[in-house]
């Protein structure tokens, strides 16, 4: 299994959702507002200074799933704004 990050800029919550309509991925859990900075865009800390925010969503699939989806994922991510991070996932506790 596959544990996939997508975090981006809530601008972006659009693109993201109908990329994983497109991908069938209808399961995730959502952080609504999440700050930082990332390597390839402003910092997003919701501040006078450094307006807005990110949202970031954690999804579990397997790994035929991941192989299937990895290319429409790699297009959404090539964005500033908008990155992935995927890990190995050992189990699923529940």
């Amino acid at each position: 299994m596959k544990l996939l990050f997508l975090v981006y800029d809530v601008d972006f919550e659009e693109e993201v959702q109908e990329t994983l309509k497109e991908a069938g991925l209808k399961e995730y859990t959502l952080w609504e507002r999440v700050l930082g900075k990332g390597a390839r865009s402003d910092p997003r800390l919701d501040t006078s200074a450094w307006p807005g925010f990110n949202r970031l969503m954690m999804i579990v699939l397997s790994d035929e799933k991941w192989e299937e989806v990895k290319g429409k994922i790699s297009n959404l991510t090539r964005r500033p704004g908008i990155r992935g991070f995927v890990w190995d996932c050992e189990e699923v506790v529940g």
